[in-house]
């Protein structure tokens, strides 16, 4: 199996070295090389910026990826997508309003556009956490759950503990009996099993609502290590499952956001 390639979408904000470090640590648990992406033009003074914030993390070498767009989204978006990478790393939020944290514009269209997996840390810190990761949660729909690809990342991550948020609604119990589909909780059960390969502590929760920012809610409560979405692609966007487009607005926790779109059909050959 190949090194993963992993990217941090790095500027130089007040949060710069606090990303940079957090991706160092996702990267190492992964067994990943890491590079860093750069919306901007190159310089001497940009270069030993970035030198000086690997090498404080005991990283010799360090691939820069100088970014051009017609604005920072579409830069890195353009980059993951010629680069191929397994996953880009970015901090997340533009702004704090009440109690939630929402999104800029640049982390928006990556998280609709970028052809690859995203980790989107909310508040990124410098100093690495005590001990094991405590909690991580996966968030799956009741009826159709996906959690192939949040197995991978949660064997990696290796937490003591992982909580299932399971949503349903009235919307979706009118739209399975009209397929004829009758109730079945064996997928989730399997689920469960699965998980308790990876972790001691499994727990499923069933979250019946119509809004989907009661689930945001509840996992601000919760407040896990990381969060885990798989998402489907449609006409070269990214897709959230129902109840969780909420995410395009609002990151209540460190978010995998994994699915990657299909490859395109290759080209006929010409006989």
């Amino acid at each position: 199996m190949s090194e993963p390639h992993f990217a941090v979408a790095a500027t130089f904000s007040p949060r710069f070295r606090a990303v940079i470090a957090e991706a160092d640590r996702i990267a190492r648990k992964f067994g990943a090389r890491l590079s860093i992406l750069h919306a901007g033009e190159r310089s001497d003074e940009k270069v030993g910026k970035f030198h000086d914030a690997f090498a404080e993390l005991g990283r010799d070498e360090v691939d820069i990826y100088w970014c051009e767009g017609d604005t920072p989204a579409d830069a890195l978006v353009d980059a993951a997508s010629s680069e191929y990478f397994d996953l880009v790393i970015a901090g997340a939020v533009d702004h704090r309003k009440d109690v939630r944290n929402f999104t800029g514009d640049v982390v928006r269209e990556l998280l609709q556009r970028a052809p690859c997996d995203l980790l989107l840390i909310p508040y990124p810190v410098e100093d690495a956490p005590d001990g094991q990761t405590s909690a991580c949660c996966l968030m799956i729909e009741a009826h159709r759950p996906r959690w192939q690809l949040a197995r991978t990342a949660l064997e990696s991550i290796a937490p003591a503990s992982i909580s299932i948020l399971a949503a349903d609604s009235p919307f979706a119990h009118a739209r399975e009996a009209a397929l004829g589909h009758e109730e079945d909780r064996s997928a989730l059960d399997n689920l469960c099993e699965a998980l308790e390969e990876i972790a001691d502590d499994v727990d499923l929760r069933t979250v019946e609502s119509n809004t989907g920012f009661t689930l945001c809610d509840i996992v601000q409560e919760a407040a896990p290590d990381f969060l885990l979405v798989e998402a489907e692609w449609k006409d070269r966007r990214r897709v959230l499952p129902p109840h969780l487009d909420w995410l395009n607005q609002v990151i209540p926790a460190r978010l995998f956001l994994l699915g990657k779109p299909p490859k395109p059909d290759p080209a006929p050959v010409e006989l």
